[in-house]
């Protein structure tokens, strides 16, 4: 018999920075149309040109991804990709997941 209920992730299947960092490259090659390698996770996200809407877009496919809520002034708080992934994947560990 299997179970309907899925625990939340333990800290151990938490994303790490790494993880993070190369998918928020991942995204923002996809929404800017060009080269994940054209994208420097130390490079200030306002650098790409994206508009308050797509900060708040790119903040929910983030969510989604990290399975937990995430404001889209993080995004101004922690200015570029290696930042914010590495508060993510700290703030994961102090939360618990």
């Amino acid at each position: 018999m299997t179970s309907s209920f899925n625990p939340p992730p333990s800290v151990a299947n938490r994303p790490t920075a790494v993880t993070i960092e190369t998918w928020l490259c991942e995204q923002l090659a996809t929404s800017l149309n060009v080269a994940v390698e054209t994208i420097d996770p130390d490079v200030p996200f306002d650098s790409y040109g994206l508009d308050s809407t797509e900060v708040i877009g790119l903040s929910g496919e983030l969510e989604e991804f990290l399975q937990q809520k995430v404001s889209p002034t993080l995004l101004y708080d922690y200015p570029t990709v290696a930042t914010l992934a590495e508060h993510l994947a700290d703030s994961a560990l102090e939360t618990g997941g």
